[in-house]
């Protein structure tokens, strides 16, 4: 028999969609507030959002109040609506322009069912119910996710979903963990087999109890919308260094980061390069408030959210920007113009950048956070801080990685102190290095002798150590002075391979200061040089004998990140991008087949008040600024698409070499290849 031949069509199933540039609407609008949408106009509505040029709109459902905002015959519907079907007027008149609209339900925060029902609010170990503090006085209350409330919250999805069934997308806010001390919490917690009565057990419960109800309104909303793309889902206020174990619940994820509204500027810029390594299908969040969520009345400087907006794009990341509808259900002019300047400009930028792809050369190995906060759990620690702030100043492209992390499409990885080198680990990063890659440990070794003395050069040796030392750099490797610099604390005193090269030694004070020997006002000066290395270079492995970037992070001594640049650069000396410019400026690589793209990142947030708040009012004019890409080959152009212009350039030693200024805060090079 003849054989058969069947041809294959392979089938692609969409993704769902994400947006490019969004907007997150809020509209927590108290029950006590009537009438509300008095001056609601779905055309006007819909016209404002085509103004800004964005392709969705996250729209209210359900909001911290717990009351709901289209027509239903549940009680929880506002009050103040009348007649109005406010949500589905404008989720219509969006659709009409071609913007979908994902609709927001407010999950832990509920004051209707919080008021109607406060046996399902959360207590604490007196049995007071919680609340969160707003603004000093008490806000929110808590509900527990064990209680019927968890119920009574599926009842409304499904209500909702009946009446919106080709709904773009779901986005379920406040869905942290809440450990608790009700009945039905120590119960729940007992049938996991835990102990409510011991913190961790009850921490361990709480994650449990969220991932249960994820995984549940998660499946209530799975299916298409209304040209057959599935659903998103998100779900928000989960800590995102947390993502590796919580993926399945999200088609996509959202770094909610509002600079001055108490995340400041190192927090987005770091949890987004955690999160890109395992979901690179995400979006930046920050909002058009000078604050937080609820400082409704006040407006984000443009260059702030122009510059907030590039940090994400620049990674490939889409950008949402929170704004507020008033109770009239009417937005002012004044937002409307904040928000156009930046939104087109992202436009701009995203157009140009489509089709290329991120290029990451370092990968950050952090420790594994413990707790279950999320902004205690996401906030970058000294470390990360330390490591975030060098990586950028050089121009390096990186990410943020667990322990355990494919290492693999790195050139280079980064360990901080307080990562445990497991034998696992060690022996990754043994293929990692036979490969061809390099690392930088920030005063970490790795507990076997014979391990750290082959891989990184160093043999411990019997010598004291005082609690206050020094590091003397050698100047022609380092390019610092020959100074006795004092670093935080002591310094490992180990022997070093005959082939390292040491680029630092430790110098020791006259003696530990007490109170009953001292000198000077802080403490006792340097005395006695030796040989013993502060910071060393093995092969292409460079040690710190000192957490070198943790005590950058928590101190900014310029010194620091010299000396842990100058252990970078002799491990990694052809990085991507070469830059000769100022220490602020931010830089992020893309590539394609046949072009490379440089974004280039000139804003500097200052402190301007009393308060620890930092914000950005204008960009930083860069100068006359070199410009060195690591290229096989020569370009057959460099250019400037935003401005329309060519920029010189040279090519060799394997860089291609150009010089640009400009005043804007931005700009893009495009460097093109022969075809």
């Amino acid at each position: 028999m003849d054989a058969e031949v069947f041809a294959v069509t392979a089938i692609t199933t969409p993704e769902p969609f994400l947006a490019r540039r969004s907007i997150h609407l809020d509209f927590h609008t108290s029950p006590l507030i009537q009438p509300i949408g008095t001056a609601f106009d779905a055309a006007e509505f819909a016209d404002r959002f085509e103004a800004l040029r964005v392709d969705s709109v996250t729209l209210f459902a359900k909001c911290h109040h717990g009351q709901l905002y289209y027509d239903t015959d549940r009680a929880e519907r506002h009050p103040g609506l009348g007649e109005l079907d406010l949500l589905r007027e404008q989720v219509e008149a969006l659709r009409g322009k071609g913007i979908r609209s994902p609709l927001y339900l407010s999950v832990l925060f509920d004051e209707h069912a919080a008021a109607l029902h406060p046996e399902w609010v959360a207590v604490d170990e007196r049995r007071n119910p919680v609340r969160v503090d707003s603004h000093g006085v008490p806000g929110w209350h808590i509900l527990d996710m064990t209680s019927p409330y968890r119920d009574y919250l599926a009842e409304q999805i499904t209500d909702v979903l009946e009446r919106f069934p080709d709904a773009d997308g779901f986005f379920y806010d406040i869905c942290f963990d809440q450990p608790g001390f009700s009945s039905t919490f120590r119960a729940t917690a007992q049938a996991m087999g835990l102990d409510p009565d011991r913190e961790a057990d009850r921490a361990t419960a709480a994650q449990g109890v969220s991932h249960e109800y994820m995984a549940r309104y998660r499946d209530l909303v799975q299916g298409t919308g209304r040209d057959g793309t599935p659903r998103s889902v998100f779900f928000n206020s989960r800590p995102r260094l947390h993502l590796a174990a919580e993926k399945e619940f999200c088609t996509h994820d959202e770094v909610e980061a509002l600079p001055t509204g108490g995340w400041g500027y190192t927090y987005a810029p770091y949890v987004a390069r955690n999160v890109l390594p395992i979901q690179p299908r995400a979006l930046g969040m920050t909002g058009r408030f000078f604050g937080s969520w609820g400082d409704s009345a006040s407006l984000h400087p443009e260059a702030a959210l122009v510059y907030e907006a590039l940090q994400m794009v620049s990674l490939g990341m889409g950008i949402c920007i929170g704004d507020s509808l008033p109770a009239s259900g009417r937005s002012h002019p004044a937002v409307t113009d904040r928000l156009t300047g930046p939104f087109a400009y992202v436009e701009k930028v995203q157009d140009v950048a489509k089709g290329y792809q991120r290029v990451v050369e370092v990968g950050v190995i952090r420790p594994v956070p413990s707790g279950a906060d999320v902004h205690d759990v996401d906030a970058p620690g000294a470390g990360e801080l330390g490591a975030l702030r060098l990586l950028t100043s050089m121009g390096l492209s990186f990410d943020f990685v667990a322990p355990g992390h494919d290492l693999t499409d790195y050139r280079a990885v980064v360990i901080l102190s307080g990562v445990v080198l497991d034998p696992a680990m060690r022996l990754e990063l043994e293929r990692f290095i036979a490969g061809g890659g390099s690392v930088f440990f920030s005063g970490i070794l790795a507990g076997d002798e014979d391990w750290v003395a082959d891989v990184q050069g160093l043999r411990p040796i019997d010598a004291p150590a005082f609690e206050r030392e020094f590091f003397r750099p050698v100047p022609q490797h380092t390019g610092l002075p020959d100074f006795d610099f004092v670093t935080p604390g002591s310094i490992r005193r180990m022997q070093p391979h005959p082939d390292a090269l040491v680029l630092a030694t430790v110098t020791e004070p006259f003696f530990d200061r007490t109170a009953q020997s001292f000198s000077g006002h802080e403490y006792t000066p340097a005395g006695a040089a030796t040989e013993h290395p502060a910071m060393l270079v093995h092969h292409a492995v460079a040690t710190s004998l000192f957490p070198v970037l943790e005590a950058y992070g928590r101190l900014g001594v310029p010194e620091y990140a010299d000396l842990a640049a100058a252990a970078i650069r002799t491990i990694m000396p052809t990085p991507a991008v070469r830059l000769a410019g100022p220490s602020h400026l931010e830089v992020a690589l893309h590539s394609a087949p046949d072009s490379a793209l440089l974004h280039l990142i000139s804003f500097l947030p200052s402190r301007r008040a009393m308060s620890d708040v930092e914000t950005v009012l204008e960009p930083i004019p860069v100068v006359e600024l070199v410009v060195e890409l690591r290229s096989d080959r020569a370009p057959s152009a460099v250019t400037r698409p935003l401005e329309g212009d060519a920029v010189p350039f040279t090519y060799a030693d394997g860089y291609v070499r150009c010089e640009v200024s400009f005043a804007t805060g931005h700009t893009m090079l495009v460097v093109q290849y022969p075809v």
